[in-house]
């Protein structure tokens, strides 16, 4: 138990450590779109970013209900399968959703009130959010602490995304 908790506090710090250095040494991704200074150019510009993470949940969803279709105990839609592959495939969904949800009200509020100059920083985020599940499902089936590193990578810019808007607002 303490080397799995070891384990996934390295995968979380790693990629905590990986988006740091993404964001200070990467330049800017030239994704931002310039004419999008009005309000609903705006959230245009979220929503169609907004498909990265809808199409981490379609391709969860779809697996899931491939396996579901040959996995006897499972085609009933029973949600405990029995079936460690099915399992780990509905959990990496219900996880999806969650940062789905976390995020898409993340990039409107972002994209709301960044400067013009910074929108980039939307498809950015929709770039480590895709790494990130593909990272959290591969890592989830090849051991459950390997799941730490996508987590992370998913979770913590949403996070920061919060803290800033937050922040912002206080002000």
């Amino acid at each position: 138990m303490r080397r799995t908790r070891g384990l996934v506090l390295l995968g979380m710090a790693l990629a905590a450590a990986a988006l740091f250095a993404w964001w200070r040494l990467a330049p800017d991704l030239a994704f931002a779109d310039p004419a999008v200074a009005d309000t609903a150019g705006r959230l245009a510009f979220a929503a169609q970013w907004l498909l990265v993470p809808g199409f981490t949940l379609i391709v969860g969803i779809g697996a899931a209900a491939n396996r579901r279709f040959f996995v006897p105990d499972a085609i009933d839609g029973n949600p405990e399968t029995g079936n460690r592959a099915l399992d780990i495939n509905l959990r990496y969904n219900r996880n999806t959703l969650e940062q789905t949800v976390l995020a898409a009200i993340a990039w409107i509020g972002l994209a709301l009130v960044l400067p013009e100059a910074r929108l980039a920083l939307i498809p950015e985020l929709a770039i480590a959010f895709a790494i990130g599940r593909a990272l959290f499902w591969l890592g989830y089936l090849a051991a459950p602490w390997a799941r730490a590193f996508g987590f992370a990578l998913t979770f913590y810019p949403t996070v920061a995304a919060y803290i800033w808007l937050a922040l912002r607002a206080l002000r």
